[in-house]
C-alpha cells in the first residue's frame, strides 16, 4: 500500500494515519504516497486529510509551495471544525499571506482554538490586540492572551511578557515578574531572553550586577550552557 519507512510499527497504521504521520516526521521520500492517500481522504470529506493537505501546500512538502491551495484545504477543514485548521488559517488572515489580511476574520478563527488551549492561537491572538488598528487594539486583552499562552510554555509570549513587565507598559511595572518570565523564556532556550538577562545581570537593570550570571545568561546564547543548575 506504501512504501516502508523502517518505521516498526508504520506497517500496523490505516493509510490515513500512515500518511499523516509521514508528514509530522517529514519523511520526504514518503511524501507522494503520503500525498496521494491525503488527497483521497480529503475529497470524501475527511478535515483531518484536508488539514494535512493544507500543510503540505503550506510548506511546500512534496508539492509546490501553493498559499491559495493551501487556504482552500484549511478553509474546508475549518468549516468542519478542525482545531488546527482553525489555527493556521486565521495566522493566514491575520499576516496577509495567501489571504486577505482581515483581522476581524483572524480573531474569529483564532478564537476558537485558543478557547480551547492552544498556546499558539493565543499568541496570534495577543499580537492582534497589542498591534492591531484602533478598532482591533486592546493592550488589556493582549496581555491576557500572551499571559495564558506564556502559561503553556510559549517562549516568545514569555519574553513579551517579560518586557512588559519590565517596561510597565500595559501591566504594572514589576521587575520581579519580569525576571521571572524573561527567565522561563530563556530556559525555553528564546536567545533573545538570555541575551537581555545578561545584559541586565551586567549592567544591573533591575537585579544586582553579577557578571558571572550575565556571562552564564549570554553562554546559554552561545549553546555552552544548557542549564540553569
Amino acid at each position: 500500500m506504501h512504501e516502508d519507512s523502517g518505521i516498526p510499527f508504520e506497517s500496523q497504521m490505516e493509510p490515513l494515519e500512515w500518511a499523516k504521520f509521514m508528514i509530522r516526521t517529514k519523511s520526504e521520500r514518503n511524501y507522494s504516497a503520503a500525498f496521494s492517500i491525503l488527497s483521497s481522504h480529503a475529497n470524501k470529506g475527511s478535515s483531518d486529510a484536508e488539514f494535512y493537505l493544507g500543510l503540505l501546500y503550506s510548506r511546500g512538502q512534496g508539492v509546490r509551495m501553493d498559499l491559495e491551495a493551501a487556504r482552500h484545504w484549511f478553509e474546508h477543514a475549518a468549516g468542519d471544525g478542525n482545531l488546527g485548521a482553525m489555527y493556521f488559517l486565521g495566522k493566514m488572515h491575520s499576516k496577509g499571506y495567501g489571504a486577505e489580511r482581515d483581522a476581524k476574520k483572524a480573531v474569529s478563527l483564532l478564537s476558537v482554538p485558543a478557547e480551547m488551549g492552544d498556546p499558539r492561537a493565543q499568541y496570534e491572538l495577543g499580537l492582534i490586540r497589542f498591534d492591531g488598528d484602533s478598532e482591533e487594539k486592546d493592550i488589556g486583552a493582549a496581555v491576557e492572551w500572551f499571559t495564558a499562552a506564556a502559561e503553556s510554555g510559549h517562549s516568545e509570549a514569555q519574553f513579551i511578557l517579560g518586557q512588559l513587565y519590565k517596561a510597565g507598559y500595559g501591566v504594572e511595572r514589576s521587575a520581579e515578574r519580569a525576571l521571572d518570565w524573561l527567565t522561563s523564556a530563556a530556559m525555553n532556550r528564546h536567545r533573545g531572553a538570555q541575551i537581555l538577562l545578561g545584559n541586565m545581570y551586567e549592567a544591573g537593570d533591575g537585579v544586582p550586577v553579577d557578571k558571572e550570571e550575565a556571562e552564564r545568561w549570554y553562554g546559554m546564547r552561545d549553546g555552552g550552557v544548557t542549564s540553569a543548575l
